[in-house]
C-alpha cells in the first residue's frame, strides 16, 4: 500500500512509504506543521472483494475517534486504517478526512489531516484488509460518517 505525506495544501510531497507485510508505516521527526495524508489502496480479490446484499452500506468512508480506526469502502476493497504512535499532534486539528484525488495513474484518497505542535511529531499508520460484512459492522459503529455518499454495493 502506497502512503504520501503532504504539506497541508497538497503542494509539496514531504515523504512517500510503501506499507511493510504487516500493513504498517511511519512517519516521524516531522517539523511543526499542517499535513495531509493519502493513501492509494491495491485492488483485493476473492473473499476481499465479495459482497452479498445484506452487507450493503451507503457508508463510504467512517471513523472510530475512540480506537482512532477509518473505514474505508471503494471499488479496491474494504478497508480499516488505524493511527497510533501519535506524539506532538494537536488533538483538536487531528481530522479524518474523505477526499478522492484523480491522478492520471489512479485514485488517491485524502484520509487524515493533521498538525504538529513542534518538531518531532509522528504518527504511525495500520493498514488492515476487511470483508464487506466486516466493514458494514465497523462503519456502523463508528461514530461518524465521513463520506454522506449514497453508493449501491458493487457485485
Amino acid at each position: 500500500m502506497d502512503l504520501y505525506l503532504e504539506d497541508g495544501q497538497g503542494r509539496h510531497l514531504i515523504a512517500y512509504k510503501q506499507t511493510g507485510e504487516q500493513g504498517k508505516a511511519s512517519f516521524g521527526y516531522l517539523d511543526a506543521g499542517t499535513y495531509r495524508l493519502l493513501v492509494e489502496f491495491p485492488q483485493q480479490t476473492g473473499k476481499w472483494i465479495e459482497e452479498k446484499p445484506r452487507h450493503t452500506t451507503l457508508s463510504k468512508a467512517a471513523f472510530n475517534p475512540k480506537n482512532k480506526t477509518y473505514y474505508y469502502q471503494g471499488m479496491e476493497g474494504y478497508f480499516a486504517i488505524k493511527f497510533s504512535g501519535l506524539r506532538k499532534i494537536e488533538s483538536e486539528k487531528f481530522q479524518p478526512v474523505f477526499r478522492e484525488i484523480r491522478l492520471d495513474e489512479g485514485i488517491q484518497i485524502n484520509v487524515l489531516q493533521f498538525q504538529t505542535r513542534r518538531k518531532g511529531g509522528q504518527v504511525t499508520v495500520l493498514v488492515k484488509t476487511l470483508t464487506a460484512a466486516q466493514f458494514k459492522r465497523k462503519a456502523e459503529k463508528a461514530a461518524n460518517d465521513l463520506s454522506m455518499l449514497s453508493i449501491p454495493g458493487i457485485k
